[in-house]
């Protein structure tokens, strides 16, 4: 008799309350060239690293936080409505990683606090007209959620209390940061409507390609969207990670959140067209624009160099690098400053050869070239190319040795598969050609 009593007072209330889930509201935000946002992100993540090490995994503690905060102003917009360019003046950029108990911060350095984010070739791209990023603020820049598509999870459309949609698959892969998405199940629903808030939900998977690795996510997020200024002002993302092994990445296991908070401003003076005629027209930045700084830590050299390669290891004497093209590995660079000889004089190129091919590992079978290679500024660069066993697979090796009129000395050997050395290309030269001995004065 209760059951049946209560269940009676639940149809009277169903009766007497109003059709609020046949309500709908408009879920869209048209974005317009100059529009002007302010923006706070915070992120904290955990999980771990996974080392693969005699056959077995070894895992290594990974957490993380970050803040971000900056104006920011659109300046170009696609046919679908998705933001394509934005300029940004970063007033708060910093992280804190901590692998296996090692802690790092990473920032932004005052003199790069103007920051263009752009879709380039269907890839996300980041970038400082006021000259090249470290790798360190590319990626806490360029790694950081991409406020610039957030309204792109909108249906765009007019959507009832309880009505679900698929999110488009430009803005799933531009918010998981994937070169290339694979698939996807990210579904929106309008959750409840109080006042002129409109509160919805996403949640799904998306699998894509990042670094060359494979990339497995699961998302819950949770916004709100002003129902008056038409605009989407706050997010909270909810991911669980799976990454692979790639070339230049370890595998991870990690979870997320992403605290978006957005407001809709006036132009600030930091982003007029004045502030911002350091910004290129064209869609294709200039060369100078998008390659990164690095610098040994003993000043010893300093080179400027394209994004597709890759810091993998930096030990003392050594840095390793690999180059990437679209997620294919191209080949591996390492890079070693060499003994000093006498002020004007160097290695003789059979000292070099014999050093090379008495490398640990190496067996060279054949000289494929050996020869000086024009150099300016009264340096000597000598290029000697083998085929040959690695460790027991089959690799090509161009070896390249730079020396100064002082006599400085380094060794930089690029190593790749036979299949490879086509796409190379001139890459390794341009690498070689970029170095700096001593380092380029800051």
């Amino acid at each position: 008799m209760g059951v049946w009593r209560v269940l009676g007072i639940m149809g009277l209330l169903l009766a007497t309350a109003p059709f609020s889930w046949a309500q709908t509201c408009m879920l869209t935000e048209t974005s317009q060239p100059g529009a002007c946002f302010k923006i706070q992100l915070d992120m904290k993540l955990s999980g771990e690293i996974q080392i693969r090490k005699d056959n077995k995994i070894e895992p290594l503690k990974l957490e993380a936080a970050a803040v971000h905060e900056y104006p920011e102003r659109v300046l170009s917009v696609a046919q679908d409505g998705l933001v394509q360019k934005t300029a940004r003046i970063y007033e708060t950029a910093k992280a804190t990683i901590t692998v296996g108990g090692e802690r790092a911060e990473r920032t932004l350095r005052p003199e790069r606090r103007l920051i263009v984010a752009q879709f380039y070739k269907d890839q996300a791209l980041v970038y400082s007209p006021s000259g090249p990023l470290t790798r360190e603020e590319l990626e806490l820049t360029g790694d950081q959620f991409n406020s610039a598509v957030v309204a792109g999870v909108l249906p765009g459309k007019d959507i009832s209390i309880g009505e679900t949609w698929k999110v488009s698959s430009s803005a799933v892969q531009a918010l998981c940061n994937f070169e290339g998405l694979t698939e996807h199940t990210l579904t929106g629903k309008l959750e409840s409507v109080t006042g002129d808030t409109a509160t919805f939900s996403l949640s799904g998977t998306a699998a894509g390609i990042d670094l060359g690795a494979i990339a497995k996510l699961k998302i819950e997020a949770t916004g709100r969207f002003d129902l008056k200024a038409k605009r989407l002002i706050s997010l909270e993302w909810k991911q669980k990670d799976e990454r692979d092994q790639g070339p230049v990445s370890p595998a991870v296991v990690v979870e997320s959140t992403v605290t978006l908070r957005r407001q809709p401003i006036e132009q600030p003076a930091a982003l007029s067209d004045v502030a911002l005629v350091s910004v290129p027209q064209d869609w294709e930045p200039p060369a100078q624009m998008t390659q990164l700084d690095y610098r040994d830590p003993q000043n010893r050299y300093s080179l400027l160099y394209p994004r597709s390669w890759h810091i993998t290891a930096q030990v003392k004497d050594q840095l390793v690098m690999r180059c990437m093209d679209r997620g294919d590995f191209v080949a591996q660079a390492a890079l070693t400053p060499w003994k000093k000889a006498d002020k004007g004089k160097h290695m003789t190129p059979e000292e070099f050869k014999q050093a090379m091919n008495e490398m640990a590992g190496w067996q060279p079978e054949n000289e494929l070239q050996a020869s000086e290679v024009p150099a300016e500024g009264g340096r000597w660069i000598y290029r000697y190319s083998a085929s040959g066993q690695l460790d027991g697979v089959a690799v090509v090796q161009n070896c390249y040795l730079v020396a100064t009129p002082e006599g400085e000395q380094m060794i930089v050997v690029f190593t790749m598969t036979p299949k490879q050395v086509d796409k190379l290309g001139a890459r390794d030269m341009a690498l070689v050609g970029s170095l700096e001995i001593p380092a380029s004065a800051k």
